[in-house]
């Protein structure tokens, strides 16, 4: 009955990998193929499908092989991911705070975020490669235990945190007197605006994947902190309730990645107007992306590298 439970579990894990590898490859080729979206407003978007995608794809070779070091890229992919959420806050709030916004385009450009992705995977691999060439088992369980998953759950809190002073700062924002019979609205002024907006639906979407997140990683963390106890002799769960617990939360583990994409396609109009550009001929090609790349998309042929 374990066996089998295991077995049909693990089949559903490798479906789910399969089906998010293939919604997060489609997400980077509507992103890459699609010119109005090739701009530093999704710049984010692309390196989370990115992480996922990687992530499906350790979670498929370690469903294979069990290897230490597979479930080290495993989890230093879901590691990125979690980062980018963060980077995400980060990038918007600098964004809203540094005015003109013209000055945030000269400072935030495509190479440097290209450099700060490159520095989270650089992070997040010194993190657990290292843990699995080096480590013991003993110490690898503790860090796992008490270290990644607080250190995890720290990176969740000051997203969140950071997500709250966000949407202060928007709801605080005070649009420029548009209506005011002959008032001259500053260049500036019009990009702030279109900025506030672009920031509010980005965090909707990534305060969305957050929680979601959120709620896919704890049971398989609470099962890292149980199989402490239970190797180190102080719980008594047995073996098969233990690997049936971690075989059905490593199901859920890889639920997020595969729901990633399902929200871009819900909150992003300017992803789903590209996607049906891209892949339905039958529609028109040069479709009007709305507020989404209201002011970036006019960036696009600026130098950002």
């Amino acid at each position: 009955m374990v066996s089998s439970f295991a077995t049909v579990t693990n089949y559903f894990i490798a479906v789910i990998a399969v089906l998010a590898l293939l919604e997060n490859l489609l997400v980077m080729v509507v992103l890459a193929k699609t010119s109005h979206l090739r701009i530093k407003y999704f710049a984010f978007v692309f390196s989370l499908a990115l992480a996922d995608l990687v992530f499906s794809v350790m979670a498929i070779a370690f469903s294979i092989n069990r290897a230490q070091f597979l479930s080290a890229l495993l989890q230093s992919s879901f590691f990125v991911s979690v980062l980018m959420i963060l980077a995400v806050a980060v990038n918007r709030y600098l964004a809203l705070t540094i005015t003109p916004p013209s000055r945030y385009d000269a400072l935030v450009t495509r190479c440097r975020l290209v450099v700060v992705c490159l520095l989270l995977w650089c992070f997040s691999l010194a993190l657990h490669l290292p843990v699995v060439l080096v480590a013991s088992s003993e110490v690898r369980l503790i860090l796992s235990a008490w270290f990644r998953s607080p250190l995890i759950l720290a990176v969740w809190i000051v997203t969140a945190v950071l997500y709250f002073f966000v949407f202060r700062k928007i709801k605080g924002y005070v649009p420029p007197l548009a209506s005011s019979p002959g008032l001259s609205i500053p260049d500036d002024s019009e990009q702030a605006a279109t900025r506030v907006r672009q920031t509010r639906r980005l965090l909707v979407t990534f305060s969305i994947i957050l929680v979601t997140s959120c709620i896919c990683w704890i049971p398989y963390n609470i099962g890292q902190i149980i199989e402490y106890f239970i190797e180190t002799g102080q719980s008594t769960i047995s073996d098969d309730t233990s690997n049936n617990y971690n075989t059905f939360t490593g199901f859920i583990y890889c639920l997020s990645p595969a729901i990633n994409p399902l929200i871009y396609w819900w909150r992003l109009d300017g992803f789903r107007q590209g996607f049906n550009a891209l892949f339905c001929r039958c529609l028109p090609q040069n479709q009007d992306f709305g507020e989404m790349v209201d002011y970036e998309v006019q960036q696009n042929t600026e130098t950002m590298g």
